[in-house]
């Protein structure tokens, strides 16, 4: 037997089901993460003194923009941490359900 119940593949379900807003909060935070980061980058660049290649320099190395960029990374991992589980629970559902078609036929 596969270790996947009934129990295991209604726990799968009932966590798709109250991780739905939480996925949806993730993603929003990580693409206002994105566009914070590139704005702090457009700001500093834009404020900075010297040539283009210098004021690009300032911009990647400003501590605002470390910290953008610190929080852009930060929000990818919990967005990718709630869609892997998403995902797990997802195939938890589908190896129950080919299981137990297998089963109905066997």
């Amino acid at each position: 037997m596969s270790g996947i119940t009934l129990e295991r593949m209604e726990s799968a379900m009932e966590f798709l089901a109250d991780s739905d807003e939480v996925y949806a909060q993730e993603k929003m935070e990580l693409e206002r993460a994105d566009i914070t980061r590139k704005r702090v980058r457009a700001r500093v660049f834009m404020t900075s003194d010297g040539t283009v290649a210098e004021r690009n320099a300032i911009a990647e190395t400003s501590p605002d923009t470390i910290a953008e960029d610190d929080r852009y990374i930060a929000c990818v991992k919990a967005f990718e941490t709630v869609r892997a589980k998403r995902q797990r629970a997802e195939l938890v559902i589908e190896v129950w359900r080919s299981i137990n078609a297998s089963q109905r036929r066997g």
